[in-house]
C-alpha cells in the first residue's frame, strides 16, 4: 500500500514528526513529494493541511488514516528542497510544516472548504485570438481583412485588436463565425515590462576590476566579503559578476535588506539583463508572487532580486548569491522559522557549489572577523568611484545649542543648510528613525506615560491621522489631553518623521518635502513611486526612517542630516554601538555621491561619543578593533552564539515561573553537554515585556552552535514539555536581533 509521510500544520514541538497516511487509489498518480494534502489529525480526526515529505510502500497500514484530498503544483520538489527542509528544522527549532511551507516553492495556497482543498489564488487568464489559416479564404470586408492581416504576425487580446485596428468586437466575432480566428484561454502575463533602451556599458575602475578578478579567480568554496566605502561602486561589480554567471548558463541571486531598495536595484539590473529578472518581496500581491514563482521554476528567470525570503527561490541552477548590506538585521527572521538568510545562503552555496558574496560599507563584526581570520576572502574598496571625496561631517551638540536658545527640532544651522541647498537647486535627506509626530505622552502632574493596553510600550501620537498608535500591535486610541490616572494635563514630547516634516515646512514654507516611512509606504508600489519622484526632483527634501539610510543613490543629494542617533547609542544590547555606527556611516554616505563639497550633519546630545567620532572620520578599522576587543572580553559574538529561549504566557507570573523551571532543567541535564562551554543569563523579561497581551520572559544562552548543543537543547525542551505544570509557550531564537 502506498503511504505518504506528511508534515502536519499546527503540530507542537513535542509532537512533531512525519505522520504516515494511506494514499487512496484515486490520488496515487497525482500525489508526489511536495504536494499539499488534507489529512485527518488527532483523536477527533479534524482536517488539517499538510505537506508530503516522503512516499513509500508499507504492508502494515491498519492503524493509519487516509488522506482526504491532494493538490499538486505544476513543478516537482527537488531532493535539495527536502534537504533544505531538514536543515531549517534542525537549525531553527521549528516544526516540519513551518520549515516545509518556508522552503518549498508553492505557486498557490489553499483553504479548506467542504472537506476539500480549494485554491485561494490562481493566475488570471485572458482570451487570445489567433488566425486559423485556410487555403480558400471567404470574402471579407475591409475591416475584417485588416484584423485578419493584423493577427497573421502573432496572437493578440481583444483589446489589442480593437485598439490597434480601430474596430469593434463584432468584427472579430464575424471572423470567428467564419472559422478564420481561433480563441484560446492563455495565462495572463503579470509583471513589469522591462525597458532596456537605456542600457549603459559598465567600465570598471582599477579598484572594481581588481575585486571582480579576485572573486572570479577563487574557486575554493569560501564566501567573499567586499568591504567597500559608500559609493565605491560595489553595484557595478555585482553586475559584472552576474554577467559572468549568466555566461556560464547559471542563475544569479541578489538579496537586499529593504523593500525600499528594490526599485532602484531592479531598474539598474533590468537595464542590463532585461526581462530575465524575477522580483520577490513581501509587498507583492499573491498573483504577482504566483507569477514570479512560475517564471523561476520554468527557467525564464536568470536573475532573482529580492529581500530575505527570496533566498528560498526555487532555482536549482544557482551559480552566484550576492547579499548587499549584509550587516542589516532584516536578513534575520524574527518569526518562525527564525532563519538567517545569510546562513541559508551559505548552506545553498556550499551544497550547490555557488559563489557567495557579502558586501557592505560597514560589515557586521562577525563577518569581518571571519574575513580577517581567513574564513572568508576579504576584498577592500576604500575609494569612492571617480575618486569623489567623502562629505564633510559636522557634529552639532544640541546641549550647546540649547544654551544659546536654539531649541528647535532641527538646529538653526541645519535649517540654514537646508534653505541654502534649495537655493542651489540641490536636494537633502533627513533621517529620523522614528515615525509619527510625538513619541511619548506624559502627564505633567503624576508623570505617568500613555501606554498601550496590550503592550508595555509608549503610545506614539500621529497628528495627521488624529490618533495615538502602538507600533507593536498597531492598536489605535483617540488623542487625549487629560491624564486617565489623575486628570492632569498630558504633554506630548519627542519627535518623529511627521513632526520633523511639519517643523521644516514652518521654517522653510517653499520647501517641497517628501516623507517616507511605514505610514506613507503602505501601497505595494509606493516605494518606487516616491523614489522616482525624488529622483525627478519633484521634492527638495526627503524625510524618512531607516529605509532612506542605505543603498539609495541620487545625483543631486549633497546634504544629509541625522537626528535621534542618541536613542540607538543608548540601547542596552551588546551590539547597539555597531547598529549606531552602521546607521551613521550609511546615512553619511548618501551625500555627495556625484559631486564635491557635500555635507553631512549629525545632531546629538553626546558629541564626545567615540562611536559618533569614528563614524565622522569614516574609521571602520578603529571601530572594529574597539568593539571586537569588548566582545572577546565579555564573550559575545563572534566568540559565541547567542541563543534565546523565550517563554510566552497571558499571565506574567506563569511566564516567569516556567522560565525558571527551564533553567533548572538545563542545570539537571548539563552533564550531557560533556564540558561544552555554556553561560546562562536570566531568566528575565524582554525589554518590551508584553506584546498583544502576552507576557514574554527569556533565558539567554552563550554557547557554541554545534549539533551537540542543539541536541542538548531539544532534550531540555522535551523535558519542559513533558511537565503539565509548564503552561507557557516556548520557542528558540538563534542570534536574535531583538532584545
Amino acid at each position: 500500500m502506498l503511504t505518504a509521510g506528511v508534515a502536519v500544520d499546527k503540530a507542537t514541538l513535542n509532537f512533531d514528526r512525519e505522520f504516515s497516511y494511506i494514499v487512496p487509489p484515486q490520488f496515487e498518480r497525482e500525489i508526489q513529494v511536495g504536494s499539499t494534502v488534507l489529512v485527518p489529525f488527532g483523536r477527533s480526526s479534524a482536517l488539517r493541511q499538510g505537506v508530503v515529505l516522503s512516499l513509500c510502500e508499507k504492508e502494515d497500514v491498519k492503524r493509519l488514516k487516509t488522506i482526504a484530498d491532494v493538490k499538486t503544483e505544476q513543478w516537482s520538489v527537488s531532493p535539495f528542497a527536502l534537504r533544505m527542509v531538514e536543515h531549517i528544522k534542525e537549525t531553527c527549532f521549528c516544526t516540519y510544516y513551518e520549515a516545509a511551507k518556508t522552503v518549498i516553492p508553492y505557486g498557490s495556497q489553499y483553504k479548506i472548504a467542504d472537506g476539500r482543498l480549494e485554491e485561494k489564488y490562481r493566475l488570471p487568464t485572458e482570451r487570445q485570438y489567433t488566425v486559423n489559416i485556410q487555403t480558400e479564404q471567404p470574402k471579407l470586408t475591409q475591416k475584417q481583412q485588416t484584423v485578419y492581416n493584423y493577427l497573421l504576425s502573432s496572437h493578440k487580446t481583444i483589446k489589442q485588436i480593437c485598439d490597434d485596428c480601430n474596430v469593434t468586437k463584432a468584427v472579430v466575432d464575424k471572423l470567428i463565425e467564419k472559422n478564420l480566428i481561433t480563441v484560446t484561454e492563455k495565462q495572463k502575463e503579470s509583471g513589469t515590462v522591462i525597458n532596456t533602451a537605456d542600457k549603459k556599458e559598465i567600465n570598471l575602475s582599477k579598484q572594481q576590476q581588481k575585486v571582480f578578478n579576485e572573486i572570479v579567480a577563487e574557486n575554493d568554496g569560501k564566501p567573499h566579503l567586499i568591504h567597500g566605502v559608500t559609493s565605491s561602486g560595489k553595484t557595478a561589480v555585482f553586475i559584472k559578476l552576474i554577467e559572468n554567471t549568466l555566461e556560464k548558463d547559471k542563475t544569479a541571486m541578489l538579496l537586499v535588506p529593504e523593500i525600499s531598495l528594490t526599485p532602484q536595484m531592479i531598474n539598474l539590473l533590468s537595464q542590463h539583463f532585461g526581462d530575465v529578472i524575477s522580483v520577490l518581496h513581501s509587498k507583492l500581491t499573491n498573483t504577482q508572487r504566483l507569477y514570479q514563482h512560475k517564471k523561476i521554476t520554468e527557467g525564464k528567470a536568470k536573475v532573482i532580486v529580492g529581500t530575505r525570503s527570496a533566498v528560498f527561490a526555487p532555482c536549482d541552477n544557482i551559480g552566484l548569491i550576492i547579499i548587499d548590506e549584509e550587516h542589516e538585521k532584516t536578513f534575520k527572521s524574527e518569526n518562525s522559522p527564525r532563519y538567517s538568510a545569510i546562513r541559508v545562503a551559505s548552506f545553498i552555496a556550499r551544497e550547490k557549489g555557488a559563489k557567495l558574496v557579502l558586501a557592505s560599507a560597514t560589515p557586521s563584526l562577525e563577518s569581518y572577523y571571519l574575513a580577517k581570520n581567513g574564513y572568508y576572502h576579504l576584498h577592500k574598496m576604500d575609494k569612492r568611484y571617480n575618486d569623489m571625496p567623502m562629505p564633510h561631517v559636522e557634529v552639532i551638540d544640541m546641549r550647546m545649542q540649547a544654551a544659546i536658545g536654539d531649541t528647535g527640532v532641527l538646529s538653526d544651522s541645519v535649517i540654514k543648510y537646508l534653505s541654502d541647498n534649495i537655493k542651489d537647486e540641490k536636494q537633502s535627506i533627513i533621517l529620523i528613525n522614528r515615525r509619527g509626530y510625538s513619541t511619548v505622552g506624559i502627564c505633567r502632574e503624576c508623570r505617568e506615560t500613555l501606554q498601550c493596553d496590550d503592550c508595555s510600550v509608549n503610545l506614539v501620537k500621529h497628528k495627521n491621522a488624529g490618533k495615538l498608535s502602538c507600533h507593536y500591535c498597531s492598536k489605535s486610541y483617540p488623542i487625549i489631553e487629560k491624564c486617565p490616572h489623575c486628570g492632569g494635563e498630558i504633554q506630548y514630547v519627542g519627535y518623529g518623521t511627521q513632526r520633523v516634516e511639519e517643523y521644516i515646512q514652518s521654517c522653510i514654507p517653499a520647501a517641497r518635502i517628501l516623507r517616507m516611512d511605514a505610514d506613507t509606504t503602505g501601497r505595494s508600489d509606493a516605494h518606487s513611486e516616491m523614489l522616482k519622484d525624488f529622483a525627478d526632483k519633484k521634492y527638495d527634501i526627503l524625510v524618512g526612517t531607516q529605509m532612506v539610510a542605505k543603498g539609495l543613490d541620487f545625483k543631486d543629494v549633497n546634504m544629509v542630516c541625522v537626528l535621534g542617533i542618541d536613542g540607538a547609542l543608548n540601547q542596552t544590547s551588546y551590539n547597539s554601538n555597531e547598529t549606531a555606527f552602521s546607521l551613521l556611516t550609511q546615512v553619511i554616505g548618501r551625500a555627495g555621491r556625484w559631486q564635491k563639497d557635500a555635507l553631512a550633519v549629525v545632531q546629538t546630545y553626546d558629541s564626545e561619543n567615540p562611536v559618533i567620532n569614528l563614524a565622522q572620520k569614516g574609521d571602520y578599522e578603529t571601530f572594529y578593533n574597539r568593539e571586537i576587543t569588548f566582545r572577546k572580553l565579555n564573550i559575545y559574538p563572534p566568540f559565541c552564539t547567542m541563543c534565546q529561549v523565550a517563554f510566552t504566557n497571558e499571565k506574567e507570573v506563569s511566564a516567569a515561573k516556567d522560565s525558571a523551571r527551564f533553567l533548572n532543567i538545563i542545570k539537571e541535564q548539563s552533564e550531557k553537554l560533556e564540558n561544552q562551554p555554556l553561560v546562562v543569563l536570566g531568566p528575565a523579561p524582554f525589554s518590551v515585556s508584553m506584546v498583544s497581551g502576552i507576557y514574554r520572559y527569556r533565558l539567554t544562552l552563550k554557547c557554541k552552535n554545534t549539533k551537540k548543543f542543539r541536541d542538548f537543547l531539544r532534550l531540555c525542551i522535551d523535558e519542559y514539555l513533558k511537565n503539565p505544570e509548564n503552561k507557557s509557550g516556548i520557542y528558540v531564537n538563534m542570534n536574535p536581533t531583538q532584545e
